[in-house]
């Protein structure tokens, strides 16, 4: 009569249920999720197995401890300390990633969430804390941060949306490109090219190949605020959002405008050289042909001349001969004209029969002083010719042999051009591949 209703004993077997649910739930959160427990001052009043195992401490060594135990002192002497706890003893919830201290003093970070619990009455009883040990991710974040700062401080850094609208830019790339901050957010990445390549075919297949998350390296030509070229090695590199699909690119850039216009500059060098010694190499292969028909030509001379000396030298022998019949004929000529003083002795002595000889003897005397005189002329026009022959046969020797010298020095000559030849087409050689590592170093 006075023991429990049925409804009651129905409403207790609930409550046991539930009381056991929560019970399991409570021991697999335990099993999987650091827990640790602090009254309303922040005195620790439990911790679970896999907390005391991150924190690398015994239960015993913080059952009865301050919360203080896992803070860097600075901090739980701080204002910004004591107000987390009066928060939460006002029924204010926290959760975030927190730097705590192991019993060792390491550093690890918690992914916690701090809830207040409430008694009967409302009155905050106690603090619960769930936490994650997210140290390693924390750690890598950490990196990729100072990765992202050491590349922010060195390099020139844009980020664009996937339809090359400008969502920030870096110091560093607004130095580059002489723009302010402001001017850039939601302009699209054409203002930095010419208008022809932003027209161009090129050019859209550019921004395609990156909407399929395709990313470029590559030297790139692109335009200042002031319209000046400015060269950049640069990479735009797709960011991929949860799904995998690009939801961004980020571009890091360094500017080598000053090593492209040295390198082209020293193609143009190159190229000059090239030419210069294409043409040395062209000048020195006629000169070499000039010398080679020069001596030959030269050659040929010194045979004529070679010749014609032959012909002189018999010249003079024959007008030695001549010499030689001239004198015979003026020999003859004078004994004619003494035979023909005798004749016209003899002639005398005859008296009248002895006239017509004398008129004979007379002619002949005559022709013999006229042959006599004849010879004379012939003898000095003879010995003119000699002394011209002499002369001419002198000069000819002298000019064969500044043929001959001549011929020499221009075979000499013709020897360093063949130098010079064989130098300017190990010059042209040179030249081609600082050509080709000139082209090499501006690409």
């Amino acid at each position: 009569m006075f023991g429990p209703s049925r409804k009651h004993v129905q409403e207790i077997t609930e409550l046991r249920t539930e009381l056991s649910s929560l019970r399991e739930i409570a021991s697999a959160l335990d099993r999987s999720v650091a827990r640790i427990e602090f009254g309303s001052d922040g005195v620790i009043r439990n911790a679970n197995s896999l907390f005391c195992q991150t924190m690398a401490y015994a239960a015993s060594e913080v059952i009865g401890r301050d919360h203080q135990i896992f803070c860097e002192p600075a901090f739980a002497n701080s204002d910004e300390y004591r107000d987390f706890w009066q928060r939460l003893r006002h029924g204010e919830s926290f959760t975030g990633t927190f730097r705590r201290l192991r019993k060792d003093g390491g550093v690890v970070w918690l992914e916690a969430t701090y809830f207040p619990v409430s008694d009967a009455e409302g009155k905050v009883c106690k603090v619960i804390k769930i936490a994650s040990d997210v140290t390693e991710r924390v750690k890598t974040a950490e990196q990729s941060k100072a990765l992202l700062d050491a590349l922010n401080r060195s390099m020139a850094a844009i980020e664009f949306d996937m339809q090359g609208r400008i969502i920030t830019a870096n110091p560093p790339f607004l130095a580059v490109m002489g723009y302010r901050h402001d001017e850039l957010i939601g302009q699209h990445h054409r203002i930095f090219c010419t208008a022809s390549h932003a027209a161009s075919a090129e050019y859209a297949e550019f921004w395609r190949a990156l909407n399929s998350g395709r990313f470029f390296t590559g030297l790139v030509e692109r335009v200042t605020k002031q319209g000046q070229t400015v060269w950049l090695e640069a990479s735009y590199n797709p960011v991929l959002d949860e799904q995998g699909k690009p939801c961004r690119v980020v571009k890091f850039a360094s500017d080598v405008t000053q090593r492209v216009l040295r390198a082209q500059a020293e193609h143009q060098s190159a190229e000059t050289a090239s030419e210069v010694s294409l043409q040395a190499e062209a000048l020195s292969n006629h000169g070499n042909l000039t010398i080679r028909d020069t001596i030959a030509q030269m050659e040929k001379l010194s045979s004529q001349m070679n010749a014609s000396s032959s012909q002189v030298y018999g010249l003079g022998e024959k007008t030695s001969q001549i010499t030689s019949i001239v004198n015979t004929i003026k020999e003859i000529a004078d004994q004619t004209n003494l035979l023909a003083l005798n004749a016209a002795i003899e002639a005398a002595r005859a008296g009248e029969s002895g006239r017509g000889f004398a008129v004979v003897a007379d002619e002949v005397r005559k022709l013999a002083e006229r042959t006599s005189l004849s010879t004379g002329d012939i003898s000095r026009m003879i010995n003119e010719i000699q002394s011209e022959t002499r002369t001419v046969i002198d000069s000819m020797d002298k000019s064969l042999q500044g043929v001959e010298e001549g011929t020499r020095m221009v075979s000499e000559v013709g020897t360093t051009i063949r130098q010079i030849q064989d130098g300017a087409g190990k010059v042209v050689t040179i030249v081609q591949e600082l050509k080709k590592a000139a082209a090499h170093s501006a690409n």
